[in-house]
């Protein structure tokens, strides 16, 4: 075989406008979309309730937090390896020549989604001819196009071209330099780690640069990129690029960061609202976060650090042993946003204690807690359908959920109040969404259609 066609490891691709026309792949999350959609109901973000606008942003809001950790995380890997495996079937080009995919990429004639692919095609081969093409077309480009190939081609893991990217940190426009360091960042290398960091040092430098250089370190995963977040955090004035920096300190594994987390958190003088925003960082790491966040749920002195502790855990979807830890930690809880966020941690629990749970919950005054409370115990029904706490659900709660679903209230209630039916396999459940079904409001009405076995005309 020529070495011109030998393909070098590949990266999942970034982005664009061109490999949106590409990539079929995307249908592949679209099969998750409703399942996504069902669970973000119990997890909106920090404030539920309120009017319907703020209400409806904070839902959209955690839609997107939810559609991070479970698929990412739980099923994200094979659904990585899916879309990475269809995106270079599509990008690829299998059926020319190497030398064809060359003369189409250099041919300003050819459309610009096929060069496009053969862009991807050149990068991944990664030969001097190959490589001598791509920086030809490179350095003539314009604005838009540089961009897209950078990432593009950075995509591949192709080092030889790491070279040209690093200029491009200079450029005037801030556009290119984000485009470089999104490409960079999936490169990796020592070099672009110290690159990185003199971005998000330099105080010469735009906000939106330090930003994303944060982001890009927190990307590489490395040692010295976590080195350079830890470095560089207690140099920044500006909040929002403090917030990435502890972002992506988050995503490393826990054990690498869990002393740094457990002194900034401990700090008198660190900020509230910057020690909840370290908390939800944590959301993103390793399991061995749980004990941690579990220790600040149940005895940080801030019940919005305690709130915050509980809803990362409840991201943590593989770690399902949990519920007598959480029920225990609810029913000692005096703050009902709290108990609320411990209701929804329970969600992905094994063997919820629900004889424990429901007077808890039926004692609960503050709507949104009574309704994750709710939640909580539907998914107890639904492990254990036969038990005794099936029957209650059935004759008090069932009839409870109907109402605050089809009674004006925040569409985010409204919704969780459908959830709480739709995960509960007694026919009772089913009845009741049949009548939400049949309600003109389309948002609720259409959730409840979508838990029916029986679709309704």
């Amino acid at each position: 075989m020529n070495p011109d066609q030998q393909p070098s490891a590949s990266r999942q691709a970034a982005p664009h406008h061109w490999l949106w026309r590409l990539l079929g792949a995307g249908a592949l999350l679209f099969c998750f979309g409703g399942a996504v959609i069902l669970l973000s109901m119990w997890t909106e973000s920090k404030y539920p309730a309120g009017d319907d606008d703020a209400t409806t942003a904070a839902f959209t809001d955690q839609m997107r937090r939810m559609v991070t950790k479970p698929v990412t995380v739980a099923i994200g890997r094979q659904i990585d390896k899916i879309i990475r495996a269809r995106m270079d079937h599509l990008l690829f080009i299998t059926g020319i020549t190497f030398e064809e995919a060359l003369a189409r990429f250099l041919d300003e004639r050819t459309d610009l989604v096929e060069r496009g692919r053969c862009a991807y095609r050149l990068a991944r081969v990664g030969s001097p001819t190959a490589i001598a093409a791509l920086l030809k077309v490179f350095r003539t480009a314009p604005l838009e196009q540089k961009i897209f190939l950078a990432q593009l081609i950075s995509s591949t893991g192709n080092q030889s071209v790491k070279d040209w990217f690093l200029p491009l940190l200079n450029d005037a426009d801030e556009s290119v330099v984000c485009g470089a360091i999104r490409g960079l960042s999936a490169m990796g290398t020592d070099t672009v780690t110290s690159q990185l960091a003199g971005l998000l040092t330099d105080p010469n430098r735009s906000e939106s640069v330090r930003i994303e250089a944060a982001a890009g370190l927190g990307n590489l995963g490395t040692g010295a990129a976590r080195d350079a977040l830890t470095a560089a955090f207690s140099t920044v004035e500006e909040d929002e690029v403090a917030i990435q920096i502890l972002n992506s300190l988050g995503r490393f594994p826990f054990n690498q960061v869990a002393g740094w987390f457990g002194e900034y958190l401990a700090a008198p003088d660190t900020p509230a609202d910057l020690r909840v925003t370290a908390v939800e960082a944590l959301a993103y790491s390793s399991n061995d976060a749980v004990p941690f966040l579990l220790g600040l749920a149940g005895h940080d002195s801030d019940s919005d650090v305690r709130a915050s502790s509980a809803w990362a855990i409840s991201l943590y979807s593989l770690v399902q042993n949990l519920a007598p830890t959480l029920t225990h930690m609810a029913q000692g809880e005096s703050d009902p946003d709290v108990r609320r966020r411990l209701y929804e941690a329970l969600l992905p629990q094994a063997n919820i204690p629900a004889a424990q749970l429901l007077p808890l919950v039926l004692a609960e005054d503050d709507i949104a807690a009574r309704v994750a409370g709710f939640n909580a115990i539907s998914r107890a029904v639904a492990q254990a359908p036969t038990g005794a706490v099936a029957g209650t659900f059935d004759k008090q709660i069932v009839p409870e959920l109907v109402t605050i679903a089809t009674t004006p209230n925040s569409l985010n209630i409204q919704l969780r109040a459908v959830f709480a039916l739709l995960q509960a396999p007694t026919p009772a459940a089913q009845d009741a969404l049949a009548l939400i079904a049949k309600t003109e409001q389309a948002p609720v009405a259409t959730a409840a259609r979508s838990g029916l076995r029986v679709p309704t005309s």
